[in-house]
């Protein structure tokens, strides 16, 4: 067997290092993690139990002019499949991170910025592309070949159709698709796989109304969920509108996509 771990790096002994695998410095392999065949790490932080396809490339330098070569890293979480071909770079910043959660499924030839943040439970199809500081929350689904400009987030529960550019951050529980990209209702089935009340696919159907038919602003909309969230004694119910007034309350350098 011929792979290469550099001096700097900790490997688990229940790790599983296939053959052409470059581990290079500063990285932290845990147990049970798989790393096939000619991929090459640096500068990351891999958890137990994620699987790495081969080819994959993750923890080297950003695509970013500002970087000056700082130390900087790539921390994934557990449980992950990270499919062939896939490139996840570091971040610029001393000491700062790309972060992919847990439980995310990351299809073939996908490309990672820096500074990007992935939650958990994801699913981003083959050849989509995240630009940096993209953040990408728990339980979104970007469809094949999906374009994220640098520094949008996308809110829970989302889906996004394939071929589509997203350069405005897009609410939770929407789904996009189209170019321009256009929200053209809730993710309706994406909430019935994850367990959601009928009552609450329904208060979500009914504050993607307020947000995409009465043409409001931001704040008016925020007022507007706030009435609603006054009103619900039910406390699943409020968790829906407590995950959308979270959202858009909170800051956003691209502008949210209410149009």
């Amino acid at each position: 067997m011929s792979y290469y771990i550099d001096s700097s790096s900790i490997v688990d002994e229940q790790a599983i290092i296939e053959d052409g695998v470059y581990i290079g410095p500063y990285c932290h392999i845990k147990k049970n993690v798989r790393i096939m065949r000619n991929s090459y790490l640096t500068h990351c932080i891999v958890e137990e139990n994620t699987i790495i396809y081969p080819s994959v490339v993750i923890g080297t330098e950003p695509q970013d002019k500002s970087f000056k070569n700082e130390l900087s890293f790539v921390k994934i979480g557990k449980n992950n499949i990270i499919r062939e071909l896939t490139c996840i770079h570091r971040a610029v910043g001393e000491n700062q991170y790309t972060t992919i959660g847990d439980n995310n499924f990351i299809m073939s030839q996908v490309h990672i910025g820096h500074n990007c943040t992935i939650g958990n439970n994801t699913v981003i199809s083959s050849l989509a592309g995240l630009a940096g500081y993209t953040f990408i929350d728990d339980f979104v689904i970007l469809g094949g070949m999906t374009g994220i400009h640098q520094k949008v987030r996308i809110g829970k529960y989302t889906i996004i159709g394939g071929l589509t550019k997203i350069y405005q951050d897009i609410p939770p529980f929407m789904m996009v698709d189209g170019n321009p990209p256009k929200v053209i209702g809730i993710n309706h089935i994406g909430m019935k796989r994850n367990n959601f009340s009928p009552k609450q696919i329904d208060l979500a159907k009914k504050i993607y109304k307020i947000i995409y038919k009465q043409k409001l602003s931001i704040k008016s909309i925020i007022e507007k969920l706030e009435e609603l969230k006054n009103t619900l004694t039910d406390s699943a119910l409020q968790e829906i509108t407590k995950i959308f007034l979270q959202f858009l309350k909170s800051e956003t350098l691209r502008g949210i996509n209410i149009r």
